[in-house]
């Protein structure tokens, strides 16, 4: 049984390691992994601040989309983009630059969605969700965890 189970682990090594380092989807599916960690998170405390604490909507999505963006800062730098820079001072200054942008594309989209539209305020975020998606992908990619020549030997982006 033991060898089955040692079998079946080195199956998943293998598969996983094949699924998210490859050389050209890797990074995104790394990409959705934590982005789609930190969306369900971000749904399950948005509903838990509006439902059950009866905080107001928009507020509860910014209080939300910050809370969980400090968890997508550390996911996307080691694990997405494998960035081994040590300088978490300019980073997180740029993340939180990119957040900014993002929680304002986000804010505008809620109100949109909820109070213009009428749509269900999940259902709102979920949509919303899309829509900062792309964004986040390409600015914290190509700004926050850039890789400068002096930071990796191929001075390529990871």
């Amino acid at each position: 049984m033991l060898t089955k189970i040692r079998k079946k682990s080195v199956l998943f090594d293998k598969v996983f390691s094949q699924t998210f380092e490859h050389e050209i989807f890797g990074e995104k599916l790394r990409y959705l992994l934590i982005g789609g960690s930190c969306s369900v998170a971000d749904l399950l405390l948005l509903y838990l601040l509006v439902d059950f604490l009866h905080v107001w909507y928009l507020a509860a999505s910014v209080i939300s989309f910050t809370l969980v963006s400090l968890f997508g800062y550390f996911g996307q730098k080691y694990f997405t983009f494998k960035n081994d820079s040590k300088n978490h001072t300019k980073q997180l200054t740029i993340y939180f630059l990119v957040l900014g942008a993002s929680l304002l594309i986000n804010s505008l989209s809620m109100f949109f969605f909820v109070s213009v539209v009428g749509i269900w305020y999940i259902l709102a975020s979920i949509i919303t969700k899309f829509v900062v998606l792309v964004w986040n992908f390409m600015a914290n990619k190509y700004i926050t965890f850039k890789q400068h020549s002096n930071d990796s030997q191929s001075g390529k982006f990871i």
